[in-house]
């Protein structure tokens, strides 16, 4: 026994994840958390950022809702998929490319040829 008596020990425990070499403790775990880990200490009594981590997770589901609403309402992923539109330009702009490039240069040597 010791002068100021025994220390409890608590049940109650800081999320906690280990990304890397250190470990991240508290809020900044629970922000950088997956949604499995946050699941868990939002619905675990003995966590002490359960509060703050349940409602991370609600913030969580609150932007995937929106997300998913936004990709009902307009299904064009810009960074996925091409439109009609760049894909004309795109030919065009190849097309002309190769004109200047290939086909040109091989007009004019023939012709500075049949000159010479």
């Amino acid at each position: 026994m010791s002068m100021f008596g025994t220390k409890e020990k608590s049940g109650k425990y800081h999320a906690e994840i280990t990304t890397g070499d250190w470990p991240v403790k508290g809020s900044e775990a629970v922000t950088s958390g997956s949604d499995e880990q946050v699941q868990k200490w939002a619905s675990d009594p003995d966590c002490i950022e359960q509060e703050q981590a349940a409602a991370h997770m609600k913030w969580r589901l609150a932007e995937l809702a929106a997300k998913r609403q936004e990709l009902q309402d307009n299904p064009f992923d810009p960074r996925t998929e091409v439109s009609a539109d760049a894909k004309h330009i795109a030919r065009k702009v190849i097309t002309h490319l190769w004109i200047l490039f290939v086909a040109l240069p091989l007009v004019l040597a023939l012709l500075f040829q049949m000159l010479k």
